[in-house]
């Protein structure tokens, strides 16, 4: 290994690469020139003293070596993101930039209402949104404030629970669906993760056996459910603002939500401010 540490700004290339799949994608999601990005991943490879792709007509695939620096690369521009974002505005002012992560579902349909109205109250905040049903971790500064439903164990976050969230069976009200048992309603499922029938049969409730489509995306879920194509599980308060009707009152699931910060980002005024904002906001829309 001719270098210990290879240089930072390489990295972005390398993280690119690895998530675009390509150099040419890589070079368009960064701004750079095809052969830029090539020259990083060549650099990277000499100052590691290691192979992270092998060439082919069909471009560059990845080594195990490369997959396991993934983890590594991601955290560096994480905490370099963070470090821009602490830098963007005065730490005792509500001004700058604050991320914040949550599910696609919170990110497509409640946030909106709510950051329209910090902003109007504090125009001069900025934000960037990463909606993602993963959980992203905190503690490496992938962002500033998450919503989550699962409860956070790290101590160096600061959890508050907000009111749990309940869920339902709702549809369209032009559905034709009366005088039909659950187990035989058009209904929207996930996918290849297989989480909703098994959920439903585990809680003792009636699970369905008309399948008319199936979508690990939850955006698409909805999409198709407001569209009328099927039942589907929605939250109760967002379905309400949807026109959707629900189905069967029985049908109902509590599910906890905790809104969480870091300890060290809970101290910058900006941060705090956001904080507080969706502590009184969101319940109302969750």
């Amino acid at each position: 290994m001719s270098n210990l540490f290879p240089s930072l700004d390489v990295i972005p290339s390398f993280h690119a690469v690895m998530t675009q799949g390509s150099l040419s994608a890589a070079a368009r999601q960064l701004g750079l020139a095809h052969p830029t990005v090539r020259r990083h991943i060549e650099a990277l490879e000499q100052e590691l003293g290691t192979q992270l792709f092998t060439r082919s007509a069909n471009g560059l695939t990845p080594t195990q070596m490369a997959y396991s620096l993934m983890p590594a690369a991601a955290s560096v521009l994480e905490e370099a993101a963070s470090l821009r974002r602490i830098a963007s505005g005065n730490k005792d002012a509500v001004a700058g930039t604050v991320r914040i992560t949550c599910s696609r579902v919170l990110a497509g349909f409640v946030l909106p209402e709510v950051l329209g109205q910090i902003t109007r109250d504090a125009p001069d905040l900025r934000f960037e949104i990463m909606g993602t049903d993963t959980t992203e971790n905190l503690l490496r500064r992938a962002a500033d404030i998450g919503v989550r439903f699962v409860q956070p164990t790290q101590k160096a976050l600061i959890a508050k629970r907000l009111p749990d969230v309940e869920l339902g069976l709702f549809a369209v009200p032009s559905l034709p669906l009366s005088g039909r048992e659950v187990e035989d309603l058009p209904f929207i499922a996930d996918d290849r993760e297989n989480r909703i029938l098994p959920a439903m049969a585990n809680a003792g409730m009636p699970v369905p056996r008309n399948i008319i489509l199936r979508s690990d995306d939850p955006l698409v879920q909805i999409a198709h459910l407001r569209a009328g194509l099927g039942v589907g599980i929605c939250q109760v308060k967002l379905a309400a603002r949807l026109g959707l009707v629900r189905v069967s009152p029985k049908i109902r699931h509590m599910m906890p939500c905790w809104l969480i910060v870091h300890e060290d980002q809970a101290r910058l005024r900006r941060i705090a401010y956001v904080f507080d904002a969706l502590k009184t906001h969101l319940p109302h829309l969750i």
